[in-house]
């Protein structure tokens, strides 16, 4: 890892990088994002999906679509990837997932396009993706040398001590995406990420979440 700040301290690089005071945003795309069950018996195997509810531009909804290959000429399954160039995870870029680059729906944003953050509810450990929430926040993204999207930390509250300053650690990175049955605008299958342990959610299976070249 060259360089690893907090994810605070990534969205103010994003922000005054397009002030010019840092590199600027780079951007990876458009590419697909497939989703493959790891169990050696799952049915998941196909390609994630984004999509609008009665004409609304925000939030953005994601939809697993069981399909052999994207539809290269729909854009609604054109992904693309963002990252500033300052922070990496074993070398590899660490950013967020932006989906129709050519919209803004955030105020203020340094961003373009529609971002990926994830949603939680207070009683499940299972997390739902929504795109452009309208906020500067988002889900700390990166790609392995096998195209495997992860995600990375720079704690671990399982060890955290009353009183005493927790260590850094740079060496978190995860991999918990799942395809589950969810409300992502309406009840269907919809990428997700556990957080930790066996998912609350019984619907879940563990999927790896895979960019691929249109």
């Amino acid at each position: 890892m060259q360089f690893r700040f907090s994810t605070a301290l990534l969205g103010l690089v994003s922000a005054t990088a397009v002030s010019g005071q840092f590199q600027e945003l780079q951007q990876e795309g458009p590419f697909a994002l497939k989703v493959k069950g790891q169990a050696s018996n799952s049915s998941i195997n196909g390609y994630l999906k984004w999509y609008n509810l009665g004409g609304l531009t925000n939030p953005t909804f994601i939809s697993y679509e069981p399909n052999a290959y994207p539809t290269v000429s729909d854009s609604s399954y054109q992904w693309y990837f963002n990252y500033t160039g300052f922070v990496q995870y074993r070398e590899h870029e660490v950013g967020f997932l932006v989906v129709n680059p050519t919209a803004n729906t955030t105020t203020p944003s340094p961003y373009r396009g529609q971002v990926m953050d994830m949603t939680y509810q207070s009683n499940s450990n299972v997390g739902v993706p929504l795109l452009g929430l309208g906020t500067n926040s988002y889900f700390d993204v990166g790609f392995d040398d096998d195209n495997k999207a992860f995600n990375t930390k720079e704690f671990d509250d399982g060890a955290y001590v009353p009183g005493v300053q927790p260590e850094y650690d740079d060496d978190l990175g995860y991999y918990h995406w799942a395809v589950c049955w969810q409300f992502s605008g309406m009840y269907q299958q919809t990428l997700s990420w556990i957080t930790y342990g066996t998912p609350h959610n019984p619907t879940c299976e563990l999927v790896d979440l895979v960019r691929v070249t249109l």
